[in-house]
């Protein structure tokens, strides 16, 4: 579908340029090579795929050519292709192989640090070949919602799986030239960079010169990102054009004609687009320059979306998933909004206004752009617009600085800093505009990932409002002409009538050819217009906001080793438990991207079982380093007010403005319908161990009973059904487990499952634990008594739905 979809656009745009009906079967014509493109890549992928899992967690030696090479922090990294793959068998000097397989492109890495006998990168060529024993290893798949999905990332840039190299060695081949050349001058323009500039400048000078982002502040980047400006860390078409039309207008100064400037422009822009790593977002800057240049060689009109239709053909016919990657979504979409849609806003509010004018570029790429802001990020920056406006014109002064670093930096450490200071100044006037938006109120809006209907809905009714602006715009330009021949008219009469011209004026002829005009202008005078486009970027968005959930929703999140549960009705949220101790960045990696993807920016009730590790680490760090998710209640089990850990969490808590509460059995709490009741522990419980400490909570909704039990074992489960040996009924009516331990053969008794009425069971845990979760003693338990189980380690996340009535179930990975 991408490929097609991208293999139209090129005859959508030659409508715009043709006559008649030529463009439909050319339009169709590129249908049908996009499916049967895509259908090829699909099969090779598929193939390519087997070869990956075939030989993923094999020890074996791989043989292939250098493609890249870099080195950050230690750790060197290797793109190696044409790659064979031999599993070894056997060990020592008589170790054998068996069969083969051939994988396009691996990503190999090792570290550098305390390793004398690994080499570095200053050992490795583009284009030798390389041999390298180790294990390779698939790229991590998303396994919930939000979640970064490193396999379909690679898989964009062309890169089949990855190897943690253990032994490394040369062993011959040829040097590509030109290719090393450009690399050994980027590395060297990087060591200028962080040798001449100040630390906090040089990740920056890095990431827009050179496309290097290794070195790039991390805090950095996500105050741009969380701003709406981190597009000016990227390499795009405002530094091509910088760089590359600057040296075209050098060269025809010199005296160069068409022919010669152009060419040697587009060699330059192709040689800097390889050396800064090829990326996409090049990619299309360098082929719609070179475009310009052969346009402008030919003596031809330049057309914006032909060549970005043609930059996006190329790409994508190679590999079509680029186009479901957001950044190639957001630097395509940007640029179609300059070209296409931005012409119209710009008429209809009139091009004389230069601040309207300059509103009207970044509210269109905002409209154009939105959805796939919405659909990878899941928040909108609302200031990002005027934000925009003040430091994209600046950017010219930071790529210059960056170059002049890059350049005079070998020269000498103080030239460097010298041609650094313009641009040091730039970005710390960044820094403090995007600490001052982040003061203001309402400054990032959590909408969550919009539906695919609504993302097609808002794209209709922006094509509908675009077409009215053309009517209105068309309206205009039919009464300007028809005033221009009124207007033509009078002045024919006044040579006739020399003598009678005043007195039929004053009568007649000045009101004739005004009120034509008047009657457009009037009518939709500019601030009405300016206010009706203000309505329409303001309510626009509205259709992309977040809809309340229907009944309820429980998304068992795939934490790896570890519980975490959100529970959503209407537009509440809950949580229980969020901790992983198999995931070490499970709060910024997963927790929170999946938040946010689903709309959370409150979380009206969290509730933590207990203070082990894989049950609070990602709900510490929602309080410590997540300022755009507000925890309103943090409920601790009333038999933890001694742990160190939990007491540590609570102080968190309050320090955010979160109300802290200890609970113990008995007390309940309602959200838009739901019900969650403690049952377990209560103040007189004297628990064993932490575990036994676990809150047990009963969640409610209609007909629909789920039962929650942190990691209690088998001696609380006893404990708990004594103390409702009175209730029988609030335990009978579950059907709904979340399994104690994450399936330990010391929780989940046969007694206690006889005792609930259970029909479907989910257990979290990590694939290859070292624990050996969930245990096959559970599992046959719950066999035995035809429960449902789900795994979040075999299926991903887990999403529970319920009306109350009836219940359904999704799994991630289906």
């Amino acid at each position: 579908m991408p490929a097609l979809l991208a293999a139209g656009t090129g005859a959508v745009c030659l409508k715009r340029r043709s006559k008649g009906a030529v463009w439909l079967p050319v339009f169709l014509l590129f249908v049908l090579l996009g499916m049967g493109r895509a259908g090829v890549t699909k099969l090779k992928w598929e193939a390519r795929e087997r070869a990956c899992m075939e030989m993923a967690g094999v020890y074996s030696e791989l043989h292939g050519r250098v493609s890249a090479v870099e080195e950050s922090e230690g750790k060197v990294q290797i793109t190696l292709e044409e790659n064979v793959v031999r599993p070894l068998v056997g060990g020592g000097e008589g170790r054998s192989f068996s069969m083969s397989r051939q994988i396009p492109c691996v990503l190999v890495s090792w570290k550098t640090d305390g390793a004398e006998d690994m080499p570095d990168a200053r050992d490795f060529k583009i284009g030798i070949d390389v041999t390298v024993r180790g294990k390779l290893e698939l790229f991590a798949r998303a396994r919930n919602p939000g979640e970064f999905d490193s396999r379909n990332y690679y898989r964009g840039q062309g890169v089949d799986c990855r190897m943690y190299g253990e032994e490394v060695e040369i062993s011959g081949g040829d040097v590509s030239p030109l290719p090393e050349l450009l690399r050994q001058i980027r590395e060297k323009a990087k060591q200028n960079i962080m040798r001449s500039a100040a630390a906090e400048d040089a990740g920056i000078f890095s990431a827009a010169v050179l496309g290097d982002k290794k070195a790039l502040d991390s805090e950095i980047k996500d105050l741009y990102q969380k701003n709406g400006i981190a597009h000016l860390l990227a390499i795009s078409g405002l530094h091509l054009s910088i760089i590359g039309m600057g040296g075209y207008k050098l060269l025809r100064k010199a005296g160069l004609g068409y022919k010669g400037a152009g060419l040697a422009g587009a060699a330059f822009i192709f040689c800097y687009g390889a050396m800064t790593g090829a990326s996409p977002s090049v990619v299309r800057a360098v082929v719609m320059m070179s475009t310009g240049f052969l346009a402008s060689y030919l003596g031809r009109t330049y057309d914006l979306l032909s060549a970005l239709s043609l930059a996006l053909l190329m790409l994508v016919w190679e590999t079509p998933e680029l186009l479901t990657q957001g950044g190639v979504q957001l630097s395509f979409g940007a640029v179609f909004a300059v070209g296409g849609v931005l012409p119209v806003i710009q008429d209809y509010l009139g091009k004389e206004r230069k601040i309207l004018g300059a509103l009207a570029v970044s509210a269109a790429i905002q409209l154009v752009t939105l959805p796939v802001i919405l659909w990878d990020f899941f928040q909108f920056p609302v200031y990002g617009i005027f934000l925009n406006l003040l430091v994209i014109p600046l950017m010219g002064g930071v790529i210059c600085s960056g170059i002049g670093t890059a350049l005079l930096g070998g020269i000498s450490c103080k030239a460097g800093a010298l041609a650094a200071g313009t641009g040091h100044y730039i970005l710390r006037f960044y820094e403090w505009l995007c600490h001052g938006t982040e003061r203001l109120p309402y400054h990032t809006l959590v909408m969550g990932r919009p539906a695919a209907a609504a993302v097609i809905l808002y794209y209709m009714v922006l094509l509908v409002v675009l077409i009215g602006m053309k009517r209105v715009i068309g309206k205009r330009d039919e009464a300007e002409k028809e005033r221009e021949e009124v207007s033509e008219r009078k002045e024919v009469k006044e040579r006739k009538e020399r003598k009678e011209r005043k007195e039929r004026e004053e009568v007649n002829g000045g009101i004739e050819g005004d009120e034509i005009i008047g009657m457009a202008e009037k009518s939709r005078p500019i601030w009405l217009r300016t206010a009706l486009f203000f309505c329409i970027c303001v309510f626009l968005p509205c259709i992309l906001m977040p809809r309340p959930v229907d009944g309820m929703e429980i998304l068992f999140l795939d934490v790896g080793q570890g519980d975490g549960i959100l529970l959503r009705s209407g537009r509440g949220a809950m949580l229980i438990d969020g901790g992983s101790t198999s995931e070490k960045k499970l709060g910024e990696y997963r927790l929170e991207p999946c938040l946010k993807s689903c709309g959370v920016s409150v979380i009206e009730y969290a509730f933590v079982s207990h203070g082990d590790l894989d049950h609070i680490s990602g709900v510490r760090y929602l309080l410590e380093s997540c300022e755009e998710i507000e925890i309103r209640n943090l409920l601790l089990p009333c038999q933890g007010r001694e742990d160190d850990a939990l007491l540590s969490l609570a102080e968190l808590a309050r320090a955010r403005g979160t109300k802290v509460s200890l609970i113990e059995v008995g007390e309940s709490f309602y959200m838009e319908g739901i019900g969650v009741t403690c049952l377990y522990p209560g103040i007189s419980d004297l628990p064993a161990d932490k575990n036994e400490e676990s809150e047990v909570l009963k969640v409610d909704y209609g007909n629909c009973h789920i039962l929650f039990t942190g990691d209690m074992s088998g001696e609380g489960e006893l404990r708990l059904l004594s103390a409702l040996s009175e209730k029988p009924g609030v335990l009978s009516e579950i059907q709904i487990l979340k399994t104690a331990h994450h399936g330990s053969r010391f929780s989940s008794g046969e007694a206690f499952l006889d005792a609930l009425g259970v029909k479907w069971a989910v257990i979290s845990y990590a694939e290859g634990n070292s624990y050996g979760h969930p245990h096959k003693e559970v599992l046959e338990r719950l066999g035995d008594r035809s429960v449902k189980i789900y795994g979040t380690a075999e299926r991903g996340a887990i999403t529970m739905k319920t009306d109350g009535k009836r219940v359904r179930w999704k799994a991630f990975l289906d």
